[in-house]
């Protein structure tokens, strides 16, 4: 139970974070009716289709041209399509407690990314072009089965926090990783016993 609201609790900071930056996200209105969402497509920022039991991303979702933030959690959705590249605008995905095991390599097309939350999926590797998402401040990647950080994912020197526990890291990549990024917060367990690296 402690673990758990030591989660809710870093996740509600990481989000107060990353909103208070800037006074637009308080002020943008979040849609979580797609119907509402697409009478004025042109002017929403923030949408939220958590708990929608969806299997695929709306094909709609993709006409938002200003999108900031997608909450895409808590759904059935097994793969993102190409078509997530068009969202250029966007800086917060959550994709959290989803089916996904595989990531496109269009989504590293997203440069304007700050928070990717792909927290309890099926993921066992990650795309090495994520390394390049240069604003990418908050990285969560817990409760998967990955075993393979992307290459190059040490030069990360804008990371605020990488999220890796409950996965299949070896201990020695996430030591390398907290020595090639001191500034940044690097939570793993070291005690996970999660796959076969442990």
């Amino acid at each position: 139970m402690l673990k758990f609201l030591s989660g809710i609790l870093i996740w509600f900071n990481l989000f107060s974070d990353v909103f208070c930056q800037t006074s637009e996200f308080r002020d943008e209105p979040l849609y979580t009716d797609l119907k509402i969402a697409l009478e004025h497509p042109e002017r929403v920022k923030r949408l939220a289709l958590n708990r929608k039991k969806i299997k695929r991303i709306p094909k709609e979702v993709f006409t938002f041209p200003n999108l900031w933030e997608l909450d895409l959690s808590k759904n059935k959705i097994a793969s993102l399509p190409p078509e997530i590249s068009k969202l250029k605008k966007l800086r917060i995905l959550n994709l959290e407690r989803n089916n996904l095991e595989a990531l496109p390599k269009e989504l590293c097309d997203l440069q304007k990314l700050e928070v990717l939350n792909l927290r309890k999926n099926a993921l066992y590797q990650l795309p090495d072009c994520l390394t390049d998402l240069s604003q990418l401040n908050y990285f969560i990647v817990s409760s998967n089965p990955i075993f393979k950080l992307p290459k190059n994912i040490n030069g990360m020197v804008q990371l605020i926090e990488f999220d890796a526990r409950s996965t299949d890291i070896h201990p020695d990549a996430i030591k390398s990783m907290q020595q090639a990024l001191p500034a940044s917060r690097i939570l793993w367990d070291s005690d996970c016993n999660c796959g076969p690296n442990h």
